[in-house]
């Protein structure tokens, strides 16, 4: 069973993660989220979208905001197949930088048909940790993948990808385009992404229609996924993660939940610009 070992995440850039749920497959034949041509008019971001999440920490009485994940999806200019080409920055609160300083930058380039990915890179700087991804995704789906320490050490490796192994930028993007009008209560959905030299398996459950009040914003109907995450230094391993998606055509996150060793990591979405659709998911 493959392990998280090498592989270090703050509470901030659990935000990424958490959209798809961590769990690994066991399965030697690990079942693929299906890939499909998504028709222009349904997708579900046009380019010019700007996301602000809002990350914060909970422990007994303390309760309180650390830093903000950004994100923002234009068109790619640069290949002859249309792309879209999205941008992350997860930073610390200007308060939190004495105690754990954290400024990741992502970025990653997909098609526009199926959202698949062609490109993807980050640079993470958290504490005195540091590194750096550069995938270029093939035809076959395998990854070139080179890896940038902080000592300075290259490692240049080929990851055997599959249709539906995705990077986190791209895999948010993908999972709001997934058809929701299929889903049922307690539906697995498998998925795979790449970090560093690895492949992690994944899987998404749905639970169901919701309704959640988010600070500063209001209240949604919305739709409720779980996954059940990693054991390690960050999660414990007991309890389930959880997050809301806008019930709307926007399918934007509104919140998400997870317990850590210590105390509760949160977030919500903060602001939101140029979305596609009208936020009717709304309710007051």
């Amino acid at each position: 069973m493959t392990t998280l070992t090498g592989y270090k995440s703050t509470i901030l850039t659990l935000f990424l993660i958490t959209l798809c749920g961590l769990t690994q497959a066991q399965e030697k034949e690990k079942p693929c989220l299906q890939v499909r041509d998504i028709p222009p008019s349904q997708m579900a971001f046009n380019p010019g979208e700007k996301l602000t999440i809002i990350a914060s920490y909970q422990w007994g009485v303390v309760n309180t905001d650390v830093g903000t994940v950004s994100l923002e999806v234009s068109q790619s200019d640069t290949s002859v197949v249309p792309q879209f080409h999205a941008k992350g920055r997860i930073q610390t609160a200007r308060f939190f930088n004495a105690f754990f300083w954290v400024d990741d930058y992502y970025e990653s380039r997909f098609n526009q048909s199926n959202l698949r990915p062609t490109y993807f890179m980050r640079d993470i700087h958290e504490g005195k940790y540091t590194i750096k991804n550069y995938y270029n995704y093939n035809q076959d789906y395998s990854i070139n993948a080179r890896i940038i320490r902080k000592d300075g050490s290259v490692q240049d490796t080929l990851l055997p990808g599959r249709v539906c192994t995705f990077d986190f930028i791209t895999l948010f993007y993908f999972l709001r385009n997934l058809e929701f009008s299929n889903m049922n209560t307690g539906d697995v959905y498998p998925i795979s992404f790449a970090i560093d030299e690895e492949i992690f398996e994944l899987y998404l459950r749905y639970d169901g229609k919701d309704e959640i009040r988010v600070q500063g914003l209001g209240t949604f109907r919305c739709l409720k996924f779980s996954a059940q995450t990693v054991a390690g230094v960050v999660f414990d391993g007991k309890e389930d993660l959880r997050f809301w998606i806008s019930d709307d055509k926007n399918r934007v996150p509104l919140f998400i939940e997870s317990p850590v060793v210590v105390g509760r990591v949160k977030a919500r979405l903060g602001t939101y610009e140029n979305l596609r659709f009208p936020l009717t998911s709304k309710i007051k």
